[in-house]
């Protein structure tokens, strides 16, 4: 089983890629929560073309891209965001290519993005996430092949209804699909994602992914995993067959061993994480206090 390594905004070395089969997974909302920015052409050409130049001078092969997987809450505090969303349940609301069909100006200037960085001879290819059906799937590569044209395409697999369409997928055009452990995890067994960190492979999530697995391989597609993953899941998952684990940058070491406990940016997830919570703590504050947060769009609540 080919292992893959997913960012999160970190820097990276030639040296560190030698170890790994390429970069499974560039996590793109990390690179707009570091900056404070939604994505517009303006953040875009700011933050995100200078981070994708910086892993294709880097690596070889495919650079899988992650387009904007951010929660309502998340976007909320991002400088250039459309419109203030209010969900009563974040998980299961208006994210990835749901809020891309919704907000597609953010959706294109990040392929845009990518656009630019391909035009200049780096392999990008594009992954969906968080889709709900086929029909959001077959959207996504329809605004994708018209902004980027014929480029490598691939989804996640983290909703079960997605999941039980994975025979609709396959025909799609998509070259990979990548089981995304976490949400698909709290979903499938009705759990907060909080409380299966990191991702174990209880039986109904080793039962999807060798579904997965099996149709994919049946129609030529290749299987990828993801997620904050426990090493028993990593093991299961090579016995299922499964074609490829992306390996967050910041587990490394608990995947890994102590050679990679050195890397110098293994805090950068948290610390990003952490500034967005302390941003969403002061915006709900304002909130409570009955004051507008600073952002002139308005309000619009949202309800399952």
């Amino acid at each position: 089983m080919r292992q893959s390594l997913a960012l999160s905004c970190e820097r990276v070395s030639a040296e560190l890629l030698d170890h790994f089969d390429g970069v499974g997974m560039v996590r793109g909302e990390y690179v707009f929560r570091a900056a404070g920015k939604y994505p517009t052409p303006e953040s875009v050409s700011g933050y995100l073309v200078p981070y994708l130049r910086h892993i294709a001078k880097r690596a070889t092969g495919t650079i899988w891209y992650r387009t904007m997987e951010a929660d309502t809450a998340e976007c909320n505090i991002l400088d250039g965001v459309e419109e203030i969303i209010i969900e009563p349940n974040k998980l299961l609301g208006l994210r990835g290519i749901r809020r891309a069909r919704r907000f597609p100006e953010a959706f294109i200037a990040e392929l845009e993005g990518i656009a630019q960085v391909r035009d200049e001879g780096a392999d990008i290819g594009v992954l969906f996430p968080f889709v709900t059906y086929v029909d959001e799937l077959q959207w996504a590569i329809e605004q994708t092949r018209a902004v980027i044209g014929e480029c490598p395409m691939a989804t996640m697999i983290e909703i079960p209804s997605l999941l039980l369409e994975v025979d609709r997928v396959v025909t799609t055009g998509v070259s990979r699909v990548v089981i995304g452990c976490n949400d698909l995890s709290s979903l499938l067994l009705g759990q907060d994602r909080t409380t299966l960190q990191p991702v174990r492979p209880v039986p109904p999530l080793l039962r999807a992914i060798e579904r997965v697995t099996m149709v994919a391989a049946a129609a030529g597609v290749r299987t990828a995993v993801a997620g904050y993953l426990h090493p028993d899941l990593v093991a299961a998952c090579a016995n299922l067959g499964v074609d490829e684990c992306v390996l967050h940058y910041s587990d490394l070491p608990e995947l890994l061993g102590d050679q990679f406990a050195e890397l110098p940016d293994l805090d950068v997830l948290q610390a990003i994480k952490r500034k967005t919570r302390a941003a969403i703590a002061v915006f709900e504050a304002e909130r409570a206090a009955g004051s507008d947060p600073d952002h002139p769009q308005a309000y619009q609540t949202l309800t399952p």
